[in-house]
């Protein structure tokens, strides 16, 4: 997408499995809500497919972050996850 930054409002539910105080691996799932349409028109130029993989990736980043906090994953970086 380039160095451009663009803040939009996500809603983002997700689920995930711990045991042993470690994430479980394939057990995290989760769920974003975005305005699109608002997102097309802060960027006229990307395709909208380009635009939700750059969502997807961000919200994945951010979670992954989160459960590093929290002490659940058991590496520093964790392989692209997304399904």
């Amino acid at each position: 997408m380039g160095f451009e930054s663009v803040r939009i409002p996500v809603r983002v539910k997700f689920e995930f499995e711990v045991k042993e105080g470690a994430l479980v691996s394939d057990s995290l799932s989760f769920e974003t809500l975005y305005n699109q349409q608002a997102l097309e028109k802060r960027c006229p130029r990307e395709k909208l497919e380009s635009l939700a993989d750059e969502v997807e990736k961000t919200v994945t980043r951010e979670i992954y972050g989160y459960l590093n906090n929290c002490g659940y994953l058991r590496v520093d970086k964790p392989a692209d996850f997304r399904k």
